[in-house]
Order: structure tokens, then sequence, then C-alpha cells
């Protein structure tokens, strides 16, 4: 390490004093100090602590999550069932009646989605 110091020295080089090394000691540094150290310690461990208990509230997303998945299964119910029904007119050739008769088939089977997976909450 010396070396590498008079090589630095030698070479005028700027950064020289900002590469040194602190003196680092087994010596524990004055009594106050320490005790403002561990003072700022206890300080910041407070802070985190206190982060850590702050809970987020997730009842509203909660809400708007449960509404959103009834939206979805009453409209991929509706939505399946005219469109089983527009099928069913297209190779029966029983226009009007495939598509109401899928239509209601589909609110019917939407509902007991809906009434199902809020039971399961």
């Amino acid at each position: 390490m010396s070396r590498f110091r008079a090589v630095l020295s030698r070479n005028n080089d700027p950064c020289y004093s900002a590469c040194q090394v602190p003196n680092v000691t087994d010596e524990p540094p004055d009594k106050s100090s320490n005790q403002d150290e561990l003072n700022d310690l206890d300080k910041r461990l407070k802070a985190i602590e206190a982060r850590k208990r702050k809970t987020h509230d997730v009842s509203g997303e909660v809400g708007a999550n449960q509404g959103y998945q009834a939206l979805g299964e009453l409209l991929g119910g509706i939505l399946g069932g005219l469109g089983l029904g527009w099928l069913s007119d297209e190779y029966l050739h029983t226009r009007p009646f495939g598509v109401i008769i899928g239509a209601i088939l589909g609110m019917i089977v939407a509902v007991y989605a809906i009434v199902r997976s809020s039971r399961n909450r």
C-alpha cells in the first residue's frame, strides 16, 4: 500500500488526498459521539417500524374488484348466450327464436355465476 501512495505522490496526482484510506482503529470513539450515533440509529429504526405499521386500506379496491368480476360474468353470460343463439339461428334456420332464447339463457347463467362467486367469498 505504501508503494501505491508513493507512486501517487510522485506523480503529483490531484486525487491523492481523496484516495487516502481513513484512519481506522479498534479504539471506540469518545462516549458522547457513541451515544449520539445510538440515538440517531434508534430514531431511524423507529421511523422504519412506523412505516411498516402503516397499513394500506384495500377495502375499496376489493369491492371494485368484485364489481368488475360481476360485470364480466354478466356480460360474458349474455354475449355467450347471444352468440350461441345466433349460431343456432344460422344452422337451424330458426331466426329470431335462437337469439331470444340464447339471450335469456345467457342472463340466467350469468346471474347463477354471479351468485356462485359471491357465495365463495
